[in-house]
């Protein structure tokens, strides 16, 4: 730490003498703005308050020792309002849709609590605390390393959605004897239907001159971590996960940081710390700050990911900054909302923030028509299993016309059979000449080789859409779909579960009925679909038959149920389509013989 902000007064005497003096103009500064404008006492949980006469000061030292930060000494002078608490306490904020908590130990939010939106131990909390403590959005004097403001403050109501925390402060200045007292202010400020906040951070001189804060080039750091919620096993396959995202110059950018501390090269307008189905969102309006991206792991909630911004030093007396932050759902219905100014309580826009949600490239269009219709379904049979068995109906009847054209292209290919391979015996010496005669016979005939593939090229892309649906719909997050047996439908199914134990290589704790149900499914598809082949195509189709759904089975085992339902229906379905194809080839046949 720089000797800036060392204490280098004279001897014990001299400073004694400046600390009671300072002690004494500052207590007057106060009486008389306590007389004028008197505060108003916030309304915390067990709260017992009593008013004072006189001032009480308290020296203790911040930052911890091993740290780095600006050394600041904590002082109570404020004899004619509420003395702050002695103890820790709680203070809550509750709108329509989301209930806050605070501690007065440094002024943080503890708890953020969604009323929406539930999981397996109740309200989604987007704050984890991990194994030390919570750090959401504690304020430390200096840089990104400096440690976080831990002291009791003085917490009021401004209104009944804003409440702000203040404590004043004593910070030594090189050159002069007694330290000099500045008063640090954080309010937060929501409102009803809104996952956006704000926080401003208000920092005052008691003289006027320059605040006394300055570390390394930074007046204070906004911190928040260790981790962005709701609580998730980061070790599982089919897991929730947390990435960065930043937004600047009209683009987002998935940020992958290679080292356990990261900031970008240029300043974004904000960052996100997304996970599957929720988002917290920085927004600081500041004309310039330093962003700041930690990584590392916890040992209650493992995998941690914290975002700091640090302030540049303040060339003023007194400076007020203003902080948005977003946190909840992420959903474009949400996150679109801020790029209008009447379409939230806070008049935000132009943000871009429905940039934080998932693109699926150019399989995007696909994905929101999938959606589109699932949606709908949903509504007139609320229970997204049976929506999900629906579209796959639609689809497979508008299919139809290509699943039979190529089921008849198949049935021709085994027409044909006997005639390509005598050509592939002739010319098998000479590749041109095979070829030549091969187009030849295809043109004689009238097949189309690339006929039997087009049902499976279009399926593939709706599978991929139908993955990232299922994967990323918010809507699919805790949906029910056959009680005791598929709970979740964006997450996988268990009939058992033998945890800790593990199967060895592997590494399953549970048994799934729906990978089972998708291997026997898949298996009588290829039986029903794949026509009787000789020669050297028989190894292939044998293993297209068997060994593909097999592998499949292994690939699939841990993907959400939504997509094992709906390649189960799938099957089901083109297996009585290709029962009704086999009955009119078979007429056709007769009819020619």
């Amino acid at each position: 730490m720089s000797d800036m902000y060392t204490n280098n007064s004279g001897d014990d005497k001299r400073t004694l003498i400046a600390v009671v003096l300072s002690v004494v103009i500052i207590t007057a500064g106060f009486m008389i703005q306590g007389a004028l404008f008197p505060a108003t006492s916030a309304s915390p949980q067990n709260t017992q308050t009593t008013a004072q006469q006189g001032s009480v000061t308290t020296s203790v030292e911040l930052p911890s020792p091993g740290s780095t930060g600006i050394s600041v000494t904590a002082a109570v002078v404020n004899p004619t309002a509420v003395t702050p608490p002695l103890t820790e306490q709680r203070y809550r904020i509750e709108t329509d849709i989301v209930e806050a908590e605070f501690t007065n130990k440094g002024g943080d939010l503890v708890a953020l609590r969604l009323k929406k939106h539930k999981d397996q131990e109740g309200e989604v909390n987007l704050i984890l605390a991990g194994a030390q403590r919570s750090e959401g959005f504690a304020l430390a004097f200096g840089g990104p390393n400096a440690a976080p403001v831990d002291e009791l403050m003085e917490a009021r109501m401004l209104d009944d959605k804003t409440i702000e925390f203040s404590r004043t402060f004593l910070a030594p200045v090189v050159g002069k004897d007694e330290p000099v007292a500045f008063t640090y202010r954080k309010a937060f400020t929501f409102r009803d239907g809104e996952y956006l906040f704000g926080l401003a951070v208000t920092l005052e001189n008691s003289r006027n001159e320059y605040l006394p804060l300055d570390e390394g080039g930074y007046a204070y750091t906004l911190r928040f971590g260790p981790q962005v919620g709701p609580r998730y096993n980061y070790k599982s396959k089919n897991s929730d996960y947390r990435q960065i995202l930043s937004y600047a110059d009209g683009k987002s950018r998935l940020e992958k940081p290679k080292t356990g501390v990261w900031s970008p090269k240029t300043q974004p307008v904000w960052t996100a710390i997304n996970g599957k189905y929720f988002s917290f969102i920085a927004i600081p309006e500041l004309p310039t700050y330093t962003l700041t991206v930690t990584g590392g792991n916890d040992a209650e909630i493992g995998q941690t990911n914290g975002l700091a911004i640090s302030r540049p030093a303040i060339k003023a007396s007194r400076q007020s900054d203003a902080f948005y932050f977003y946190f909840g759902p992420r959903t474009n219905a949400e996150l679109a909302k801020y790029e209008y100014a009447d379409r939230n309580a806070f008049g935000k826009s132009g943000l871009s923030l429905e940039r934080a949600v998932s693109s699926s490239g150019i399989l995007a269009p696909l994905e929101k028509l999938l959606k589109f219709l699932l949606n709908v379904f949903y509504k007139l049979i609320p229970n997204y299993g049976v929506a999900i068995v629906l579209v796959t109906i639609l689809v497979k009847v508008l299919l139809f016309p290509l699943t039979k054209k190529g089921s008849m292209a198949s049935a021709r290919m085994q027409e044909i059979q006997p005639k390509l391979t005598a050509i592939q015996e002739k010319y098998k010496n000479n590749p041109q000449k095979l070829n030549a005669e091969m187009a030849e016979l295809y043109k004689k005939e009238g097949y189309n080789p690339m006929s039997g593939c087009l049902p499976l090229l279009i399926q593939f892309p709706l599978f991929i859409a139908m993955y990232n649906l299922f994967n990323n719909h918010f809507d699919l997050r805790g949906a029910l779909f056959i009680p005791g047996w598929i709970p979740d439908l964006s997450a996988p199914e268990t009939i058992w579960n033998f945890a800790p134990f593990k199967l060895p290589l592997l590494g399953w704790s549970d048994i799934r009925a729906l990978p089972i149900i998708y291997l026997v499914s898949q298996l009588f598809y290829g039986k029903f679909t794949q026509q009787p082949s000789s020669g050297p195509a028989a190894g292939q189709m044998k293993f297209m038959m068997y060994g593909m759904p097999i592998i499949f089975f292994f690939i699939l085992y841990d993907v959400p149920s939504g997509l094992l339902v709906y390649w189960i229906v799938s099957n089901l379905l083109t297996i009585a389509q290709q029962v009704a194809i086999n009955d009119i080839l078979k007429k056709r046949k007769a009819a020619k013989a």
